[in-house]
């Protein structure tokens, strides 16, 4: 006589406790039938700070990438440049199924941090956050274009971005059918906007939010406007010069 549960039933308390790591981590331990279904919870969203060593305990958990439960995470978030090393790689490229990415990268401590390694890495990206301090545009936008399901798109900046005159950008490009969010001060919101509106597929955000830090930020949020004309449905903009905010249906 089987004392098993009925996969519609194991999988309805599982889904009750989604919100609970700790007894989803007890469930692992009950069956070998339980492990899929607690991971899929477990591992939904991953955060890697390199100032606890979490990618290096992730390895040491998990050496063989094709192994993981990485397949389960749908949230990455990365944090602090030791995360982002080419040693990684094929960690994370062990993230296949990652639909939204959150990365803090810039420089501190003298330590400088490069895109590279995470281009090409999440074929399943709809939604890139990056937070940096300062980047070259190569590898920022060879990030954007590495991403062909890519929607939505945030960046936060401090610092201004660095010119790489040398890169131009490929022949394709995601459709970018979602949200786009800037907040960037010195130069930095010329210096990104320049470069989506260079993009071969064009720009067809429905929503814009953007951060004046400076005149010619409203110049730049015009040309952006123009260029989603035909999809933008919503443009709201905090002016850092005057202190206030407006909210605009397009």
């Amino acid at each position: 006589m089987s004392h098993s549960l009925p996969p519609e039933v194991l999988d309805l308390i599982v889904n009750h406790l989604r919100g609970e790591p700790a007894t989803l981590k007890s469930c692992c331990i009950v069956s070998k039938s339980w492990i899929h279904r607690t991971r899929e919870h477990l591992f939904a969203h991953v955060n890697f700070f390199a100032a606890h060593r979490r990618i290096e305990m992730w390895v040491e958990a998990f050496p063989d990438p094709t192994n993981s439960p990485a397949h389960h995470t749908r949230t990455l978030s990365i944090h602090y440049p030791q995360a982002i090393e080419s040693v990684y790689a094929d960690t994370i490229c062990s993230f296949s199924s990652v639909v939204r990415l959150d990365v803090i990268a810039g420089q501190w401590d003298e330590e400088t941090v490069s895109l590279v390694p995470l281009h090409g890495s999440f074929p399943a990206l709809r939604s890139l956050h990056l937070t940096f301090v300062s980047l070259p545009d190569s590898e920022i936008f060879g990030l954007v274009c590495s991403l062909p399901l890519l929607e939505d798109l945030k960046f936060c900046s401090f610092g201004l971005g660095q010119r790489d005159r040398r890169w131009t950008a490929p022949s394709t490009s995601p459709k970018l059918t979602g949200s786009l969010n800037l907040n960037m001060e010195a130069e930095g919101f010329q210096f990104i906007a320049r470069r989506l509106l260079d993009l071969p597929n064009g720009l067809h955000f429905t929503t814009i939010v953007v951060t004046w830090f400076s005149e010619q930020d409203a110049i730049s949020t015009m040309d952006l406007v123009s260029r989603c004309s035909d999809t933008v449905q919503s443009l709201d903009i905090a002016n850092s010069l005057s202190g206030t905010f407006h909210s605009v249906s397009v």
